[in-house]
């Protein structure tokens, strides 16, 4: 039963999707550096009729050109950049669509253009060429002081209004100053400035995805680092708690914990029902309105969100608590309908065998 209600979701989901993506575009590159040269193409379902117009970000000629042969009326085009940082694209065109309509009681069809648009902000990130290759090469040499020239390097970059927005200028001072805060045992002399490291490396793990618009981190080699830095918060400073019984259990701390992980995930909703589970066990007047909020989100989320394995942790044990609320208020209806909304949301959560056995256990009683 679950798989079919699954299914029959994604099906809907996949129309939805397909119906809103008629006009669109793709390029080949979506990270690049200066000088260097991409394609993008428009697609559309519709007939256009050849009044396709591109719109790039900046000054054409100053921030970036076409290359010769192209034009911004082209369907596929061939755009070079000199200016650094996230550049937004966009399409527009004049579709024409057949209206009916009453006249003196009959029905009278007639064409009419429309304008249609897509645009996506920061769709292109520009980097200087080579400008992390001494960054890379600092890390690989794997030594305290080569960590901290890194983090030095770094930060001058962050410091730089052409990185001003660039998430990869960020998460190299990230990584750096993680791989300083493993590295140190003591924080005397020269080290006393490295005493934060670690949350300074969570503050600009933060900035990095404010900054990461469309997924660019992700899908680089600096997944792994998201995963252990996002990890780091569960298991060694919440993993702790929610392994007590619920009178012994810390929630004030909890609560400190999910604020903080909150500014290093791109789905913040994935603590949120852990907040609503803190808020009740500390009678706090304010949590029936959040939580009314917090399934109005989850109910817009359908599954498109990408969660991290450390986010579907928080997500699964923070609804296993809030269950274990309801179980201690003998209310376990509130709990099971939250659950089943839960696996429509993040269906990984019953896919992925050997984890989240609370969660599974919890909804194989609501059978």
């Amino acid at each position: 039963m679950k798989k079919i209600s699954f299914w029959a979701f994604l099906t809907v989901l996949n129309f939805t999707f397909a119906q809103s993506n008629k006009f669109r575009f793709e390029s080949n590159e979506r990270l690049i550096s200066v000088e260097d040269t991409i394609e993008l193409t428009a697609f559309t379902d519709g007939t256009i009729d050849g009044t396709l117009k591109w719109k790039i970000a900046g000054e054409e000629g100053k921030d970036w050109k076409y290359v010769k042969g192209s034009s911004a009326t082209d369907n596929t085009i061939k755009v070079y950049f000199k200016k650094i940082g996230p550049t937004n694209i966009g399409i527009s065109a004049k579709q024409t669509k057949s209206i009916t309509k009453k006249v003196n009681g009959k029905d009278v069809t007639e064409e009419v253009k429309e304008t249609i648009k897509y645009e996506k902000k920061g769709y292109l990130l520009v980097t200087a060429k080579g400008e992390y290759d001494e960054l890379n090469q600092l890390y690989a040499e794997g030594d305290l002081e080569s960590y901290i020239k890194l983090v030095k390097k770094a930060s001058k970059l962050t410091e730089n209004e052409k990185y001003a927005k660039d998430p990869f200028a960020f998460i190299w001072l990230a990584r750096g100053l993680y791989a300083v805060s493993a590295s140190l045992t003591s924080y005397e002399g020269k080290y006393e400035p490295y005493k934060t490291a670690f949350g300074d490396a969570i503050t600009a793990l933060s900035k990095a995805l404010k900054y990461d618009n469309n997924g660019f981190l992700e899908d680089s080699k600096f997944s792994d680092l998201i995963y252990e830095l996002q990890n780091k918060y569960y298991v060694e400073i919440l993993g702790e708690q929610v392994e007590k019984d619920a009178d012994k259990i810390d929630y004030a701390k909890i609560s400190g914990v999910l604020n903080k992980y909150a500014k290093i995930t791109k789905n913040p909703i994935c603590i949120k029902y852990f907040q609503v589970a803190c808020m009740l066990r500390t009678n706090d007047a304010n949590a029936k309105n959040f939580l009314k909020e917090t399934d109005a989100q989850l109910a817009q989320l359908g599954d498109s969100a990408v969660f991290t394995e450390t986010d579907k942790m928080f997500f699964s044990t923070g609804i296993v608590q809030l269950g274990k609320y309801y179980e201690f208020k003998k209310q376990p209806k509130n709990i099971c309908d939250l659950l089943k909304k839960s696996i429509i949301a993040v269906p990984s959560l019953l896919e992925e065998q050997g984890k989240f056995e609370e969660f599974r256990d919890m909804l194989d009683g609501c059978q």
